[in-house]
């Protein structure tokens, strides 16, 4: 359990940019090699939500003097620096004090909207060098992508994931609430990282575009589970190359 609570205190100093450089670079380094450290640290990422906003509805039953007094204790040595840390920890405050903790949970956890957040803040940390040195083998890519189409019941097959002007580099599953995501990560040759999500949900929307933490977005859904597309590239590349991976992975 300390063990665990040490990393989490590491991924969270990394989150909020209190960390050396040095200690950046070799955690940025562990990253790429340890998918599991690389979900953690995308699901504390995920806690950057709308709190006020997902808390709102349960007020009028909260037992607002024991609530009051938890907060009394909870910050009481609060710092003026208000940082990512503090916000957590006041969160679990809140579940540890049992005010409706499941409701809680599915309030802050909408699963169309939540999972590309949460991806979009973890490749927003993405830069080239994240993705620096040689790809894996084709037989070592090509495992990694039966692997990944395995936990979420699709097939990725490597010639349906060629993009014009990108290398795939790796296939890796993710976490968050409770649902397995496959990143399929690229090194785009002009922009930089570039990131195909799978999750496993179905939907049957058509093709939509938005912009976050400074990426461009492109998500849709089938009958069985839901894309995204996320990168730096324009806005009209991304559109195009997410047609092109529509039309590959419906074949």
């Amino acid at each position: 359990m300390s063990a665990h609570h040490n990393v989490d205190e590491l991924l969270v100093a990394y989150l909020d940019d209190q960390l050396e450089r040095s200690q950046r670079h070799d955690l940025e380094q562990r990253l790429t090699r340890d998918p599991e450290l690389a979900a953690r640290l995308a699901f504390l990422a995920g806690s950057n939500l709308p709190f006020k906003t997902a808390f709102q509805p349960l007020l009028d039953e909260a037992p607002v003097q024991r609530l009051q007094a938890g907060l009394q204790t909870l910050l009481r040595p609060a710092p003026p620096r208000i940082t990512r840390r503090r916000l957590m920890a006041a969160a679990i405050g809140f579940l540890a004090l049992g005010v409706a903790g499941d409701r809680l949970f599915l309030q802050l956890n909408q699963p169309e909207e939540n999972w590309r957040s949460m991806v979009a803040q973890y490749m927003a940390l993405y830069t080239p060098e994240t993705l620096a040195g040689n790809p894996p083998s084709p037989q070592e890519l090509a495992a990694q992508l039966q692997y990944a189409g395995e936990q979420l019941s699709i097939t990725l097959l490597p010639q349906q994931l060629v993009l014009t002007g990108a290398t795939l580099k790796n296939a890796r599953i993710l976490a968050y609430d409770g649902k397995r995501i496959a990143q399929l990560t690229y090194i785009d040759g002009q922009y930089g990282p570039l990131a195909l999500c799978i999750i496993q949900q179905p939907g049957e929307a058509s093709a939509e575009s938005e912009r976050r933490m400074g990426m461009n977005l492109v998500y849709w859904s089938d009958n069985s589970h839901s894309f995204m597309l996320i990168g730096h590239n324009p806005p009209q590349q991304m559109n195009a190359l997410a047609t092109q991976l529509r039309q590959a992975l419906a074949s």
